[in-house]
């Protein structure tokens, strides 16, 4: 196996996930090449061992880097997974903690709450003891979620497209985020460096099948094996979507400020096709996320095959025609 290094972005180095994960290949960005899954020879591959020579292991599941944040002096927890909104929500957090907004171009981003940005006032807690004391005396943990379907979308337009233009793919990092979604699900192929939807889906599928989707990078992770893992949704002050401006309302007097609005990051309205096979393949990987979370979801919009819409003002997804 060989160890490869993140990839680079514009800005330098990736502050992500990507720096954590060894895989056999990758070939290079450019426009991406998908030699559609279905129909190339998916060679077997014998995955990665999860303990190296000297007993320690190779992969650690994604819920250690999204769960625990803790602010000690507003004794409050906050988590959110990946394409969930977690960008409004530090955004919202550090506006109200430090006084103005977020200003900063470059990385590390406002997700990255151990950095020197953010002054110490976020910890990231991974002790388990530890945490099951902060979660028994908290006076607000905050837990931001996102319909599975639509968040599932949302994660493929952004990380894994082909048509990266049109949906607006972080085309520099595409390549690593293929490859380790393929290297996970257990097939080797090098040469592909994007995904279409349908192939995407079917390496979610196989991920799931081999029981492996703990080590799935955060925009893929189901979200009950994030914020959720270690403390079920009922354990939680609030579960909410970004789009619940009055739970906001209610972090904001936690953080000792007013209410207002949350930061929006505008979305790709690029309409998407989804088939009587990849909707099949979406229930599939979906179910137990919805079984966890349907309390607190609203009504999902994604039950039929068609073509779906995400509007530039709203983080849900509409049949077309149909909003």
């Amino acid at each position: 196996a060989l160890s490869v290094p993140a990839p680079k972005t514009s800005a330098g180095v990736l502050h992500d996930s990507a720096s954590r994960f060894l895989f056999h290949g990758m070939a290079g960005g450019g426009q991406g090449r998908a030699h559609g899954l279905s129909r190339l020879r998916r060679q077997p591959l014998k995955l990665p061992a999860l303990n190296d020579v000297s007993g320690e292991s190779k992969l650690v599941p994604e819920e250690q880097y999204i769960f625990m944040h803790y602010m000690p002096e507003e004794n409050l927890v906050a988590c959110g997974c990946g394409k969930c909104g977690t960008t409004s929500m530090w955004s919202f957090i550090y506006e109200r903690k430090f006084g103005q907004p977020w200003s900063y171009m470059d990385e590390p981003f406002v997700q990255e709450v151990t950095s020197e940005r953010w002054h110490g006032k976020v910890l990231h807690e991974t002790d388990e003891v530890v945490q099951h004391q902060i979660m028994a005396q908290v006076n607000l943990s905050f837990a931001l979620v996102r319909d599975p379907k639509e968040r599932l979308l949302s994660s493929w337009k952004s990380k894994l497209a082909c048509e990266g233009e049109l949906f607006g793919t972080d085309v520099p990092t595409r390549a690593y985020f293929t490859q380790r979604l393929l290297e996970t699900a257990g097939w080797h192929s090098p040469e592909v460096t994007c995904l279409s939807l349908g192939d995407f889906l079917e390496a979610l599928k196989r991920v799931h099948e081999l029981n492996r989707q703990q080590y799935l990078d955060r925009h893929f992770l189901p979200q009950s094996d994030g914020c959720f893992s270690r403390f079920p949704p009922e354990k939680w002050s609030m579960v909410t979507t970004v789009s619940n401006t009055e739970a906001f309302d209610v972090l904001a007097e936690k953080l000792g400020s007013s209410g207002g609005e949350v930061p929006y990051t505008h979305a790709s309205t690029s309409k998407v096709a989804v088939s009587e096979e990849a909707l099949a393949l979406l229930d599939e990987v979906t179910a137990s996320e919805y079984e966890l979370l349907r309390d607190y979801l609203p009504y999902p919009k994604i039950r039929s095959a068609g073509v779906y819409v995400r509007t530039g003002t709203s983080s849900s997804w509409f049949l077309d025609g149909h909003h």
